[in-house]
C-alpha cells in the first residue's frame, strides 16, 4: 500500500511539473515541482546503483542546474528547454526506481527543505560526485 501511495504522490508532483514546465509562468512553482522531482528521482536512482554514464541521469542533472539557475534569475523561457528534457527523463526513469528507494528520497529532501540552507544544486552534485 505504501507502495502504490508513494508511486501516486509522485505522480501527482511530476504531472504539476510537466504543465508549469511546458505552459507555466510561475517560477516558484516550477522550482517548486521541478526541484523535487529532480532530488527524488536522483536521489533513488544513485540509492539503487545508477551512474552518470546514463544520458537520462546526465540530463536530469542538467535539469537541475537549469533549476538552480532559475531560482536567481527567474526567466523561465531562458530555462524552458532543459527543464523539458528533464523532465522527460525523470518520465523515464521514474518506473524503473524502487518505490522504497523513492520514499527515503522524498524523506531525505523533506528534512534538508527544513534546514536553514534548503536544497541547492551541490546537494545534486553530492549524489553523482563524478558530475561536478
Amino acid at each position: 500500500m505504501l507502495r502504490n501511495q508513494v508511486r501516486a504522490d509522485l505522480a501527482r508532483v511530476l504531472a504539476s511539473a510537466e504543465l508549469h514546465a511546458w505552459a507555466g509562468n510561475n517560477p516558484a512553482r516550477l522550482l517548486n515541482d521541478s526541484g523535487r522531482m529532480v532530488y527524488i528521482v536522483l536521489g533513488a536512482a544513485e540509492a539503487t546503483g545508477h551512474t552518470t554514464a546514463e544520458p537520462d541521469i546526465r540530463i536530469i542533472l542538467g535539469m537541475g542546474e537549469a533549476l538552480g539557475d532559475l531560482q536567481h534569475d527567474q526567466n523561465i523561457e531562458r530555462h524552458r528547454a532543459a527543464i523539458q528534457s528533464g523532465i522527460l527523463a525523470v518520465g523515464r526513469l521514474l518506473p524503473t526506481l524502487d518505490a522504497m528507494a523513492l520514499a527515503h528520497a522524498a524523506l531525505q529532501l523533506n528534512q534538508m527543505l527544513n534546514t536553514p540552507a534548503g536544497m541547492g544544486t551541490a546537494d545534486l552534485h553530492a549524489l553523482f560526485p563524478t558530475a561536478a
